[in-house]
C-alpha cells in the first residue's frame, strides 16, 4: 500500500511561511461548483491542454537550440538537429515555427548554459531540476516563488542521486535482430559506454549507458558506426525511492506542471517509485 505522507507544520511554516490551514488543507480537492455548463467544462480543459501544448513547444524550440549549438544549424549534416526536428513534428510542432526558430537561432547565437537545481518538496520528495537558459537569476526567482507557494524549497539533495549518462541509438541495418545486443554489447565496449540496453528489437532503439562527461564522445563514436542518434541524456538516478499516497501524487504532479511551465526548465528528476497500473 501506498505510504502517507506527513507533514511537520512547524517546520514548513517556518521555511515557508505558509498558514497552517494550508497545510491542513493539503490535498484537498473542492467540487466543482454546481451550474457550471458542458461548455464551460470543455472550455477548461481544451485551456488546460493548449497550456500543456505551448510547453511542450517551447521545450522542443529549446532542445533545437541546443542541436544547433553543439553540432551547427544545417540538419542534412547534423545528426542531432535532424532527430530534434522529425521529434518537434511528430509531436505537431509546425514546420513555420520549426524554420522561424532556425532563422532566430543564426540570427541571434546567444548561448544557452545549463544549469542544476536541487530542490525538496512536502519535506521528503528530493527533486533535481535541469535549467538551459541565458537568464538563470531570472528563472531561479520565477522557480522560487513556484516553490513556497508548493509546499517546497531548495535544498541540498544532489547527494541522494547517482548521474549518469544515456545515449539513445537507431542500430546499423547490419545489426541483426536475432545478434542485436550482441553486436551492440561489442560496439559499446568500442565506443567508450559502461553498459547497453535494447529498447525496442523492432525498431533496433538501443540505450547505451556512460558517465555523463562521455556522453558527447560517445555519441561521435556511434555516429562512426552508422548508428542513427535519437536522444542523449545526463540524468540524476535516486540512490532510493519513496511511495506517495494518492492525495500526495496529486499535489506533486501539479507541482511538476507548474515548475516545467517555467522558461528554461528542461528536465526533472525525484526520488518518487513509478506505480504501474495493471
Amino acid at each position: 500500500m501506498f505510504q502517507s505522507i506527513r507533514l511537520p507544520v512547524q517546520f514548513l511554516c517556518k521555511q515557508l511561511r505558509i498558514s497552517a490551514e494550508c497545510v491542513r488543507n493539503f490535498g484537498a480537492t473542492s467540487p466543482l461548483t454546481a451550474g457550471h455548463s458542458k461548455w464551460q467544462n470543455i472550455r477548461h480543459i481544451k485551456a488546460l491542454n493548449d497550456g500543456r501544448k505551448s510547453v511542450l513547444f517551447i521545450k522542443l524550440a529549446r532542445q533545437i537550440r541546443l542541436a544547433i549549438q553543439a553540432g551547427g544549424p544545417n540538419p542534412a549534416l547534423n545528426s542531432t538537429l535532424r532527430a530534434t526536428i522529425d521529434e518537434a513534428l511528430k509531436k505537431n510542432m509546425p514546420n513555420s515555427t520549426i524554420q522561424g526558430i532556425l532563422k532566430k537561432s543564426a540570427q541571434n547565437p546567444t548561448q544557452l548554459k545549463r544549469f542544476t537545481l536541487e530542490m525538496k518538496a512536502f519535506n521528503q520528495i528530493n527533486i533535481m531540476c535541469v535549467l538551459y537558459t541565458e537568464k538563470f537569476t531570472q528563472t531561479k526567482m520565477e522557480l522560487a516563488s513556484v516553490l513556497r507557494r508548493n509546499l517546497a524549497m531548495y535544498d541540498d539533495v544532489k547527494h541522494l542521486f547517482d548521474e549518469q549518462g544515456f545515449v539513445e541509438a537507431i542500430a546499423p541495418s547490419e545489426a541483426s535482430k536475432e545478434d542485436l545486443l550482441s553486436c551492440c554489447t561489442e560496439h559499446a565496449i568500442e565506443v567508450g559506454a559502461e553498459d547497453v540496453e535494447v529498447m525496442s528489437e523492432e525498431s533496433k532503439l538501443i540505450r547505451f549507458i556512460c558517465a555523463p562527461i562521455d556522453i558527447e564522445k560517445v555519441k561521435t563514436q556511434l555516429e562512426k558506426l552508422s548508428y542513427t542518434i535519437e536522444h542523449s541524456e545526463h540524468a540524476y538516478v535516486p540512490k532510493s525511492t519513496i511511495k506517495l499516497n494518492p492525495d500526495a501524487t496529486l499535489a506533486y504532479e501539479n507541482l511538476k506542471e507548474k515548475l516545467r511551465a517555467i522558461d528554461g526548465v528542461e528536465d526533472i528528476y525525484d526520488n518518487v517509485e513509478l506505480v504501474y497500473s495493471e
